[in-house]
């Protein structure tokens, strides 16, 4: 039991003095931070001012005035199909609006619901694939030219589609 405890501990001595030496011979990466402990010097190909100018702050960028949405109440477009109420498309939305334009947007919130709605209800048997699936980009462009057809100018940038599915 004795001879088997002192190889084990040999083992570890001989594995830990292999990686110290890997390690201060620039084998092995230094991993665990142990190089300036060891007396290790940086690199010689990374001088420090190069590692300053590495770490030095980017210059702030100006990307201009926030994004400003509004949230519409989530809403239920029922599909119908050969005349009867086959499922729901549950959605909700966020309209990318122009914020100068946010008052007459909240204003014209329940047309905006109203057009989605009714145009929805038109547009969304064609909207679906022979497998039942929802075309995603052609929903978002058929809810973008409503909005635009609803707001005239320039008041919705973008119509987007924060959860869409069927119940």
């Amino acid at each position: 039991m004795v001879k088997l405890l002192l190889i084990v501990v040999l083992a570890i001595v001989v594995l830990g003095g292999a990686t110290v030496g890997l390690t201060l011979g620039g084998i092995i990466p230094d991993v665990l931070g142990v190089g300036p402990i060891l007396g290790m010097a940086p690199p010689a190909d990374e001088p420090a001012e190069a590692e300053a100018e590495a770490h030095a702050e980017p210059p702030a960028s100006d990307y201009g005035p926030s994004p400003t949405f509004l949230r519409m109440p989530q809403f239920a477009v029922p599909l119908i199909v050969d005349g009867q109420v086959n499922r729901h498309l549950n959605l909700s939305l966020r309209l990318h609006i122009n914020p100068e334009k946010e008052a007459a947007v909240t204003q014209a919130m329940p047309r905006l619901n109203d057009a989605f709605l009714t145009g929805l209800i038109q547009k969304l048997p064609e909207l679906r694939d022979r497998a039942g699936r929802l075309d995603g980009p052609g929903l978002k462009a058929v809810l973008n030219a409503l909005a635009r057809r609803e707001m005239e100018g320039d008041s919705i940038y973008d119509v987007l589609i924060d959860n869409a599915y069927f119940r």
